[in-house]
């Protein structure tokens, strides 16, 4: 059986403003219980994956408060491993903090591990997916580079920025460009590689030839566009939730209060992994009322919440009403206070303001630790 390195990579992500400040945006809280790394990890783990590297450029501290010890997503503790790796050496420098740079810095866990392949995935594409059908394929055609793909029909306002992919009959990608919304149906990235351990090695020493400012979904466009590597792609057919902005972060988040939605994500042979805490359940008052919502351990609710996704040890007193909201962990809502379309970070208390609100289409953010 072939050996093989997972990377969760946490470089080269969207920004989400205020919400990915503090934090990698594979950190973010996610439905309450999850962070948005823990479909990577997850889909490494469920495809028996348990040598897995997370690559992060800066606020290591959030991924190791996350991931804790790690061993929730490893089945084989004496042989497996999770390490996070940073670039101290770029820390101040982000432009030349690239994941290619981390990975050079922390090479000698590929000489360890010796990997026969590679498989590189980002935290923003959320997913079941079983890396096994797509190890098999890279193997079946011989290829030094495996991307993965989706097909999408709304590409004039979806997955914008992301590269778009021309495909050959033989399955080889014959261009590589972003997609700047201009055509409806297209092939789209999920910037989720395998590498064969050659190939891993010639996008790095290609990277020192053509920029060191780019990493590798670049370099593997660039050997794309240039002929450099032959570049094969495997398509996803599945349900994809793209996190690509704010907004993406706020949608996709109330779209999955739906069963129907949630179904498509989170399948039943196929858990999605987290850390736990020991929290007791959540306790409800005597007056309260909860409609179409999640609520996570530890959450006190004395009143209303509707449509609205409640984190741990979240306080809601009596006469609240919490609507179309996202309450990060520790938020505190006071007596008679009215919230909709908000979106709280952590350790937010609200006290004296009684009416906060934003709009569907631009919820209104407080940051963390900000008393109202």
């Amino acid at each position: 059986m072939a050996k093989i390195l997972g990377i969760c990579n946490l470089h080269d992500t969207p920004s989400l403003g205020q919400l990915t400040k503090t934090r990698p945006l594979g950190a973010l809280s996610f439905l309450s219980r999850y962070g948005l790394m823990d479909f990577t990890l997850s889909n490494f783990s469920n495809s028996g994956i348990d040598r897995i590297v997370i690559l992060t450029e800066s606020n290591t501290s959030a991924v190791l408060n996350h991931t804790q010890q790690g061993n929730v997503w490893i089945n084989n503790t004496r042989t497996g491993f999770l390490r996070i790796c940073v670039n101290e050496k770029y820390i101040d420098t982000p432009k030349f903090n690239t994941d290619i740079a981390n990975i050079e810095s922390h090479y000698s866990i590929i000489e360890d591990t010796n990997p026969d392949y590679i498989i590189l995935a980002p935290s923003f594409f959320l997913m079941s997916f079983d890396f096994r059908k797509m190890i098999e394929f890279h193997e079946e055609n011989g290829a030094e580079i495996t991307c993965l793909y989706t097909k999408i029909k709304h590409g004039k306002k979806e997955y914008l920025n992301c590269d778009t992919l021309e495909i050959a009959k033989n399955h080889v990608i014959t261009h590589s460009k972003a997609n700047v919304g201009e055509e409806e149906k297209q092939n789209i990235s999920l910037e989720t590689f395998i590498f064969s351990r050659s190939a891993f090695d010639k996008i790095i020493a290609l990277s020192h030839k053509v920029s060191s400012l780019y990493g590798f979904r670049r370099m593997v466009s660039y050997a794309i566009n240039h002929h450099r590597i032959a570049v094969h792609a495997f398509e996803y057919d599945g349900y994809v939730v793209p996190i690509l902005s704010s907004m993406d972060y706020v949608n996709k988040s109330f779209e999955l209060l739906s069963y129907e939605n949630r179904q498509k994500l989170f399948l039943d042979d196929w858990p999605i992994y987290t850390t736990t805490h020991n929290t007791p359940p959540a306790l409800y008052g005597e007056h309260a009322k909860v409609k179409n919502s999640f609520i996570a351990n530890g959450a006190i609710i004395k009143g209303q919440v509707e449509n609205s996704i409640i984190s741990r040890d979240v306080t809601i007193e009596e006469g609240a009403v919490i609507k179309n909201c996202l309450l990060f962990t520790q938020t505190y809502v006071g007596k008679d206070a009215h919230l909709e379309y908000v979106l709280t970070d952590k350790n937010v208390k609200v006290k004296e303001v009684k009416e906060l609100s934003g709009t569907k289409d631009k919820i209104l953010v407080i940051k963390q630790g900000d008393i109202i």
